[in-house]
């Protein structure tokens, strides 16, 4: 995979995505304390780098999830953070 430069604040985001499953993106600018404006620019780049998928349920309403590319990235930035459980 080429390795991708992120800002810290794009690596934070994509971390607490990858922590939630998938986040509103109104409690991600709350738990973030990230403006709506800046959370809404990194969203924008996320997505056109394909690490995330933005999925809208009503025009105010937007749930954001990490893309296949995303939680290969998010693998490459934290590995200790995928230690699979072990099998029973």
């Amino acid at each position: 995979m080429k390795h991708i430069e992120l800002p810290e604040d794009y690596a934070i985001v994509l971390q607490q995505v990858h922590e939630a499953g998938e986040e509103d993106f109104t409690m991600l600018a709350e738990s973030l304390r990230f403006s709506r404006q800046r959370l809404a620019h990194i969203i924008e780049s996320l997505q056109r780098k394909g690490l995330i998928l933005v999925r809208r349920s009503t025009y105010s309403e937007a749930w954001i999830r990490l893309s296949g590319k995303g939680q290969r990235v998010i693998r490459s930035l934290w590995p200790e953070a995928h230690v699979e459980p072990a099998a029973p």
